[in-house]
């Protein structure tokens, strides 16, 4: 039964679903670049300085690790950016999911009154019926 809150029902359901989907694609992209960054831990624990060789192969090989650890901080700053993200999100839905529960509410009520005011009008249309059947009875 349609209600002047159905329309905000329907709103408001379509941004707890937009906020829902959100925070699985962050927690998605949280787990892939954890998954990046294991991958990049491990290339940096198979990372050796060389034993023999130029000087030049040696400051190759520490530059290489440098770049490889600060590749591993970037990674670990993107994963903490991405939890901060979904907690956000996950605050955002929590609010939207309490607004459409009220306007849910709401428009439970608002079909409650209608239906009864639905069985208050049947209830007299019979009184109404049953009296003129009566009257057609005595008239008779």
């Amino acid at each position: 039964m349609k209600t002047k809150f159905s329309s905000i029902l329907k709103i408001k359901k379509l941004e707890t679903e937009k906020l829902q989907n959100e925070i699985i694609k962050l927690q998605n992209q949280k787990k892939q670049r954890q998954s990046e960054l294991e991958i990049l831990i491990e290339e940096l624990k198979k990372l050796q300085p060389p034993k023999n060789g130029t000087v030049y192969e040696l400051q190759k090989s520490f530059v290489k690790s440098s770049i490889q650890k600060d590749m591993i901080d970037l990674k670990r700053q993107n994963i903490l950016f991405l939890e901060e993200q979904v907690k956000l999100t996950e605050l955002k839905y929590k609010e939207a999911m309490l607004e459409y529960e009220k306007i849910k509410h709401l428009d439970e009520i608002e079909v409650k009154k209608k239906l009864d005011m639905i069985k208050r009008l049947e209830a007299k249309e019979l009184d109404e019926i049953g009296t003129l059947l009566f009257s057609r009875k005595s008239d008779k």
